[in-house]
């Protein structure tokens, strides 16, 4: 999901406290999380667009080839048309920019599995 683990736990630990979100599993890098994908069958992956190994919209594909009904958000530094668009391209439901983790990340991940429990 983020190749810094300073930024999962942060992440880990937004979604941990909210009620409807179970944290399932983390990974340091695209591969990682294509790897681990099958086993844990998330409804829901925060994947970074710059990572080591294999980025976030490399990744994305892969990850919706492997769990078809699963949801991805683009959580980046980056941002702009260029990165929406190649977020689509992707397969990917939703870019949040990291500077806006606190307002927009669970929002958004609410609004992508209406309700339903697991991040």
């Amino acid at each position: 999901m983020d190749d810094s683990a300073v930024v999962r736990r942060g992440v880990r630990r937004l979604f941990s406290v909210h009620p409807r979100f179970e944290v399932c599993g983390e990974a340091e890098h695209g591969r990682e999380a294509v790897e681990k994908a099958p086993t844990l069958r998330p409804d829901l992956i925060v994947l970074d667009l710059s990572m080591p190994v294999m980025n976030g919209l490399e990744a994305a594909p892969l990850l919706i080839a492997i769990l078809p009904s699963v949801y991805i958000i683009l959580f980046s530094n980056h941002n702009g048309p260029e990165v929406e668009r190649l977020s689509r391209e992707a397969g990917i439901h939703a870019v949040v920019h990291k500077s806006k983790v606190t307002t927009h990340l669970l929002p958004q991940a609410e609004a992508l599995i209406g309700g339903s429990a697991a991040a």
